[in-house]
């Protein structure tokens, strides 16, 4: 179920050796995207310190409606499929996909929301520690703390 794919994230956000975290593919009306078009989505990146080693964690996660024939109301009262792809740096990056069922879109959105608290709550306690390290980076980043200009990879 999609609640276990959340938990997986959360675990990850809230791991007591991450030291960064930065959003995007963030959609600020994520609701309405979805209730109209039937998807939607977001990506986050994850940095853990592991074995004195910085360890990057990309995710991200793509939902999709199943889609009825005929014309749709609101994608938000059907089931749908979400997708969570993991990148983990090392000599390269090593993906892992796994997938997951919801019975509506408002299922989807419970479990987006606990992965949106546990990335605020983490967020809010790595600027409290750094908050001198924190530098605008641009529209393409909405939130961001403790990464470096080579771990966001903006293409700059």
């Amino acid at each position: 179920m999609v609640e276990s794919l959340a938990q997986m994230v959360v675990e990850l956000i809230e791991s007591p050796d991450v030291v960064g975290l930065a959003t995007h593919r963030h959609y600020p009306h994520e609701r309405m995207i979805y209730s109209r078009f039937g998807r939607c989505g977001f990506s986050i990146d994850v940095v853990k310190m592991e074995g004195g080693v910085r360890r990057m964690y990309s995710v991200l996660v793509e939902a999709e409606a199943i889609r009825p024939q005929g014309p749709v109301k609101d994608f938000t009262r059907l089931p749908g499929r979400v997708t969570l792809i993991m990148a983990r740096s090392g000599n390269g990056f090593t993906h892992t996909v796994s997938t997951a069922e919801y019975r509506s879109g408002d299922e989807f959105f419970s479990a987006v929301e606990s992965v949106r608290q546990a990335f605020y709550r983490k967020y809010t306690s790595l600027r409290l520690k750094a908050p001198a390290a924190v530098e605008s980076v641009g529209e393409e980043i909405f939130h961001q703390v403790g990464l470096t200009a080579d771990e966001l990879h903006l293409g700059v």
